[in-house]
This record gives C-alpha cells, sequence and structure tokens, in this order.
C-alpha cells in the first residue's frame, strides 16, 4: 500500500479526491465460490455501482502499471542491447588496433630483413667480382664486414658466438651466383693461385662444382692458367671429376703445358689430401651438431626463464587485481556508511587501477618474450607448432555453441568447455546472461562457500556455472579452492563425476535454508548444468587444452 501513495497522490491531483476512494475501496459482499473472480458477469450485476466502479478503476491502474514495468522492461533490454553493442565495437576495435599495431612490427621486421638481404647480396656480389680479379684485399674487406655486422647485433666471441661467425664466414666464402659458380670457382676462371690459396686456406671446398658441372679445377685448365692449375692441385682438386659435358680437366685444357702437369700428377697425393679433407669435414659437421644441441639447450632453458618470468608476471597482476577488488570494497563501504572518506578511497581505486595496466602490460610483454622464444625454439629443433584444437565459433554464435549446445558437439567430446577469447567479449555475454558467474580474480567471489553455494545454485537450476580467469592462468587456483570444499572436488566436476547418483547433495549443509533442501534438485534440471572456463590468453597452457574442450572465439571483421 505505501508503493501506491505516490501513485494515488498524482491520481487525486488529477482526477480528484473521489477517484482515489473508488480506487481504495472494497466490496463488503461476500462472495459465492464462484464469485471469486470479480470480473465474473454474474458477480459484476451483484455489486454496487460504487463497487464495480472500484474494480475498473483498479484495472485500469493495474494496466498502467503493468505498461510502466514493461516499458520499463524494454528500455532495459535496449539498453542491454545497446551495451552489448557498445562493447562489441570496442572489443572490435581493439583488436584491430592489436592487429595494425602487430602489423605494422611485421612490416619493420620484413623491411629490416629486406633491408639484410640486400646488403648480403651486396657483399655476395663484391666478392664473386673481387675472386674473379683477384682481389685478395677487397675480399678481406667483404668478410671483414661480415663480422663487424654480427658484432653489431650483439653476437660476441663465445663458443655460440664464435659458432655464429664461422657459420656467417662460410657462407660468405662459399656464396654462389645465379649460375652456381663459387668464389674458388671465379677465382679459377680468373687465373689467380693466390686468391685460390686465400679462399681454400679460408674454408672453401676445392672440388665444388659451379656451373654446367664445372668444377674450379676444370674451369682453371680450359682457361689455360697453368699457375691455378698447380695450386689447386696442391690443394685437392681432383682431376678425375667429370663435367655434365662429359669432359675432364685433361680433356677441355688449353695449353699443352696444362695437359703435362695433370697427367703427371700423382692422384695419390689427391686421394691423400681427399681422404684429409673429409676426416675435417667430419670433424666440423661433429662440432656443429654439438654446437647445435648446446644452442638448442640454451633456448630450452631461456624459455624456462621467460616462462617463470610469465608466471611472476602474472601473479603480481594477479595481486594487483586483488587489492583493486579490495579497494572497491572498501569505497562501497564507505559509501554505504556515508562516511567522508570516499575521496581518499576514490584516489586509491585509481591508484590500483593505474598499477592493473602497467602489471597487465608488463605481463603481455612476457608473453610475447615467451612466444618469440618458443618459436625460436621450434625453429632450432624444426618443429611446428599447430592450431588449436577443439571449436571455432563467431562471437555472434555463442549462445547457440554454448548455452543451447547446437549440434551436440560439447556433449559429444564429453569435456567442459574452455572459451579462448582475447577480445573478452564471451565473458561478458556469460556474465549477462542466466548464469552463475565467478571472477577467480576478486578474492570475495573465490571464497570457498560462495564458490559451493554457486555450484550448488547451478546445479539446481540447471544453469551454467562460470569461471573468468581473464588473463591470467587461474586453473590451478580454481582447483585448490574446489578441493578445500571437498576433497577430489575438483576432479569430480571436471571427470562429471560428480553428477553421478547424486553425488553433489555431500556439498549440502545444513544452515544452507530450505532453498537447498535435497527435494528442490530435480534431474530434469540437473541434466542442464554446464561448467565454463573463459580466458582471454591467445594460447592456453597444454594442461588446459587436454583437460577441457577449447572454443575460440571468433569476432566479425568485416561488421563494422
Amino acid at each position: 500500500m505505501k508503493k501506491m501513495v505516490p501513485a494515488l497522490k498524482k491520481l487525486r491531483a488529477y482526477w480528484g479526491s473521489q477517484i482515489v476512494v473508488l480506487l481504495l475501496h472494497r466490496p463488503q459482499k461476500p462472495y459465492l465460490p464462484f464469485r471469486t473472480n470479480p470480473l465474473h458477469p454474474k458477480v459484476r450485476t451483484e455489486l454496487s455501482r460504487e463497487d464495480q466502479a472500484a474494480i475498473t478503476i483498479q484495472c485500469a491502474y493495474r494496466k498502467h502499471l503493468a505498461q510502466k514495468e514493461r516499458t520499463r522492461r524494454i528500455k532495459e533490454k535496449e539498453e542491454y542491447a545497446a551495451l552489448m553493442d557498445k562493447l562489441q565495437k570496442e572489443a572490435f576495435l581493439a583488436m584491430v588496433k592489436r592487429e595494425q599495431e602487430q602489423a605494422r612490427r611485421e612490416r619493420e621486421k620484413e623491411e629490416e630483413q629486406r633491408r639484410k638481404r640486400q646488403e648480403e647480396l651486396k657483399r655476395r656480389k663484391q666478392m664473386l667480382e673481387a675472386a674473379f680479379e683477384g682481389d685478395i684485399e677487397e675480399m678481406k674487406a667483404v668478410l671483414k664486414e661480415v663480422g663487424d655486422v654480427l658484432s653489431r647485433e650483439g653476437v660476441g666471441h663465445d663458443d655460440r658466438g664464435k659458432a655464429v661467425r664461422l657459420k656467417s664466414h662460410m657462407a660468405m666464402v662459399e656464396c654462389a651466383d645465379a649460375n652456381g659458380n663459387t668464389p674458388l670457382s671465379e677465382a679459377s676462371g680468373g687465373g689467380h693461385p693466390a686468391a685460390i690459396k686465400f679462399l681454400i686456406e679460408n674454408g672453401a671446398h676445392p672440388n665444388c662444382k659451379g656451373a654446367f658441372g664445372r668444377t674450379p679445377l676444370y674451369r682453371a685448365a680450359f682457361g689455360g692458367h697453368l699457375a691455378a692449375v698447380e695450386m689447386l692441385l696442391q690443394h685437392g682438386s681432383d682431376p678425375r671429376i667429370y663435367a655434365d659435358d662429359g669432359n675432364t680437366p685433361e680433356q677441355v685444357a688449353s695449353l699443352d703445358a696444362v695437359v703435362d702437369v695433370l697427367r703427371s700428377w700423382d692422384i695419390n697425393l689427391t686421394d691423400a689430401m681427399l681422404k684429409k679433407m673429409e676426416a675435417e669435414q667430419q670433424r666440423r659437421a661433429q662440432e656443429a651438431q654439438k654446437q647445435k644441441e648446446a644452442e638448442t639447450k640454451r633456448m630450452a632453458a631461456n624459455v624456462q626463464e621467460l616462462q617463470k618470468e610469465q608466471e611472476r608476471c602474472q601473479k603480481e597482476l594477479q595481486r594487483a587485481y586483488c587489492d583493486l577488488n579490495r579497494r572497491i570494497t572498501e569505497h562501497d563501504k564507505c559509501e554505504r556508511k556515508k562516511m567522508d572518506k570516499t575521496e581518499i578511497t576514490l584516489q586509491a581505486i585509481k591508484d590500483a587501477e593505474t598499477l592493473v595496466d602497467e602489471l597487465r602490460l608488463a605481463a603481455e610483454k612476457a608473453e610475447e618474450k615467451l612466444a618469440l622464444a618458443r618459436l625460436e625454439l621450434r625453429e632450432q629443433t624444426q618443429e611446428e607448432e599447430g592450431e588449436l584444437p577443439g571449436l571455432k565459433c563467431p562471437v555472434a554464435e555463442l549462445h547457440d555453441v554454448l548455452l543451447k549446445d547446437v549440434g551436440d558437439r560439447i556433449q559429444a567430446d564429453g569435456r567442459w568447455p574452455l572459451v579462448i577469447d582475447p577480445s573478452g567479449q564471451a565473458a561478458t555475454f556469460l556474465r549477462y546472461q542466466d548464469t552463475n558467474y565467478l571472477d577467480t580474480l576478486n578474492p570475495a567471489h573465490m571464497q570457498p562457500d560462495r564458490v559451493r553455494l554457486a555450484l550448488l545454485g547451478a546445479l539446481r537450476f540447471g544453469k551454467p556455472l562460470v569461471f573468468d580467469m581473464r588473463e591470467i592462468d587461474m586453473f590451478e587456483t580454481v582447483k585448490r579452492q574446489l578441493d578445500s570444499i571437498q576433497p577430489e572436488l575438483a576432479q569430480d566436476l571436471l571427470s562429471k563425476n560428480l553428477l553421478n547418483k547424486d553425488k553433489f547433495l555431500s556439498l549440502i549443509r545444513p544452515g544452507d535454508g530450505p532453498e537447498y533442501n535435497r527435494n528442490q534438485f530435480q534431474i530434469s534440471r540437473t541434466i542442464h548444468f554446464k561448467v565454463f572456463f573463459v580466458t582471454k590468453t591467445k594460447r592456453p597452457p597444454d594442461s588446459q587444452l587436454q583437460t577441457l574442450l577449447p572454443i575460440q572465439v571468433l569476432l566479425p571483421k568485416d561488421r563494422y
């Protein structure tokens, strides 16, 4: 009656005091059983005019209240739709911004790689031209430039740095042009014995094949360069190797002196040098393998260190979230008690939000470093990272996929869903649905008794229980909280054993109240019970991907 007083005042102001008297009037005549409804035609005929007027006004007023309630609900629905649309736009813009930033970084990386390739091609061209001209000083300058580039890139002189420098050095010494000719082949074709000696001493292979399968000795003999032929023979060039045209160096020699040298050469010397070179190549291959294994171990250790750093950043971010929630709770208490400390609590909330933003940025950087280190390790071990397993779901179909399970794909899998959504839209969607939502970063939400009641409530009404982990790995924390309620509760919940034989009834406590009575849990409702884990991490840990069913949320890129 007290709630109707404002409305009655308005009615009296508009229609007069008599209408209010009729509105408050109650018929005094006793009713027969069939007369319980005052709108029944027989009842209306037996009522007085005042009673009929009161009923008419009451019906009109109730209609007015119903229309007002309908208008309020329509407005709430519109506001909710507008909020969801706003959040979706904000998430989409945030995603676009991230993609633009990533595209900018990739573009800069590609430009840097393109610049390095152009410089590398330029050095190779200089090396080949200097070798053909016999310019040893120019070749030394090119090799020195290779070392300087590595120094600028931060490559040291330790065992790892020496291996990287040796690899780059050999790549330049044995570089090839478009026809496959190496600097040693060019120096042999130009007839420069000093350049040939320099290149072989720096690791060039004396029997490498270039265009048309011709060796450096073949080109030197064909050009009639006697000194070059003698230098190549003395350093292990094999005169028995055939080119693609089926000729040996002796058969294509353009000078008789060259033919005589090739015929008189002791082939046993070549065999001895070839064995020595093969042994040296095997030694280098073994050293390279050892170095690769050591580099792999170093990368694996680096990944572990970065993973620890990421976990540390996530723990700090988790503590910052908890502190922010405490500040908000303190501010709410101050407002309820009308204390004079609201300005202080508001400032504390702003400081906590600033700290959360800083730590979130640090956690994102740590995650990027870890992802890059893992990528380098996979490239080192030649392993490929596959796509995430599970399902993919557009954000507009969350209701059909998660809540309705259209196609029974979640039920067929048998695992609870792990919703992967870096934009955060899935968490917002589930928060505003008929779910029992728990923010795992809010200490109040993770109190054991609150988690227990949320679980029981979801089971009683047959609705989803949502654990929002945000961008932090809170999976183990959730399991620990569940186990603190009842031993092995986490395993029973994840394996769905909790639903067998009404095992969940063991969670009921004597002081829970009549709404949690055993008779309140009906199988027609409990069969619709679900558990959702929501994360903003792009690639959750493998333990979560195996225990839960991954569902990637896809944003509509071309909607806006």
